[in-house]
């Protein structure tokens, strides 16, 4: 099976789709970029350093007040983040150092960009660590409590706003793709102090949405 056939079949298989995921997944990546590094000798794990290396230069960025630059560059590791996993399971490449890799480069993106952005004022303590906080809550208990609890219930059922979307082949909700989109929103127009607070909103709405749903499927399942 070549390439172009394992990327058809891949999106078969996922079905749905984030929005900003979508964009940057199948519209860019997959149409215009995985296709031609695929044929190199460039490896995940070689994507995943260059991101960690676009981090550190958007935090370089941040610092010296270029936040034109960092922002530019945070959307940059955004794609490279993306591009990684997709190259791994293209070419079956995939490793545990490599996935461990990959986290701890998600870690120091998503966390220290908002202490960064507090250690050169652009944010207060109070809005960094409430981003933060906000923020590793969702990425906590949604995958290691909703969804595993999720994961034994047979016939899941959907509701509202995010049914009517995932119908349509779109999942509603926060993902990494979204995060990095408005945080780089933040640093070009200088307004990352608005972003940790909307962020927070979203991340507690949709968590709340989340448990709501969960325990509606839990009772459903109980009958």
């Amino acid at each position: 099976m070549n390439l172009d056939e394992k990327l058809k079949k891949r999106q078969r298989l996922e079905i749905s789709y984030y929005p900003t995921e979508y964009i940057i997944r199948v519209l860019l990546l997959q149409k215009y970029i995985l296709i031609p590094i695929s044929k190199t000798s460039i490896t995940p794990n070689h994507i995943t350093i260059s991101s960690l290396v676009l981090i550190v230069i958007s935090f370089l960025a941040i610092y010296n007040h270029f936040a034109l630059l960092a922002g530019f560059l945070y959307i940059c590791y955004s794609i490279f983040d993306h591009l990684d996993g997709m190259l791994a399971r293209y070419k079956d490449l995939r490793s545990q150092f490599g996935s461990y890799l990959d986290k701890v480069v998600d870690h120091i993106g998503f966390n220290g960009v908002f202490i960064m952005a507090y250690i050169t004022s652009y944010i207060s303590l109070f809005e960094c660590c409430l981003a933060i906080i906000c923020m590793n809550l969702h990425r906590t208990i949604c995958p290691h409590y909703i969804l595993k609890n999720l994961r034994k219930i047979k016939n899941i059922k959907r509701f509202g706003v995010k049914k009517y979307f995932l119908d349509r082949g779109f999942i509603l909700g926060v993902d990494a793709s979204l995060i990095v989109i408005l945080i780089s929103i933040g640093l070009i127009f200088n307004i990352l102090f608005f972003i940790c607070y909307f962020l927070s909103f979203l991340f507690l709405l949709d968590l709340t949405y989340r448990l709501f749903e969960l325990r509606c499927n839990l009772r459903h399942d109980n009958r």
